[in-house]
This record gives C-alpha cells, sequence and structure tokens, in this order.
C-alpha cells in the first residue's frame, strides 16, 4: 500500500513518515499531485550508480573493460 501526504502533512510528521517509508512507498503531494517521487527515484538511481562505482574500483575493472566485455556478451546473443 502507498501512503500519500502533502508536503505540510510530511514536513510536520517527518520522523514518522521515514518510518513508514522503510516498510512502503510514500508519496509527497503538491495539491494532490505527485512532487518528490521522481526526485527521490532519481536520487535512488545515482545512488546505486555510485555504489556499483565504487564496487567495481575495488575489484579493479575499468569502466573500459565492462564495456568491451557486455559488448562482446550482447553481440553474441542469438537473437
Amino acid at each position: 500500500m502507498t501512503i500519500k501526504v502533502s508536503i505540510a502533512e510530511a514536513k510536520s510528521d517527518f520522523a514518522k513518515l521515514l518510518k513508514y517509508a522503510r516498510e512502503e512507498p510514500v508519496i509527497i503531494t503538491r495539491r494532490g499531485n505527485p512532487d518528490a517521487v521522481q526526485r527521490l527515484r532519481r536520487l535512488k538511481a545515482h545512488l546505486s550508480m555510485v555504489q556499483l562505482s565504487r564496487e567495481l574500483e575495488q575489484t579493479g575493472v575499468t569502466v573500459t573493460e565492462l564495456y568491451e566485455d557486455s559488448r562482446r556478451e550482447l553481440e553474441g546473443r542469438p537473437w
């Protein structure tokens, strides 16, 4: 179940809202329309990419190697 709250509600009960967000999606609305959802999705995607970058850095795999291996794998697939 998705929880929808206005910006005013989110401001006044932010701690409570964070607890809900750990369990279920929370949509913050402005005048009834989703406001923060898209920004939060972009932030989540960015943080995932940063985490992946750090993991690759630790393994010693370069971006070029990753790209070339991916291309070889895709080109070898029988579409």
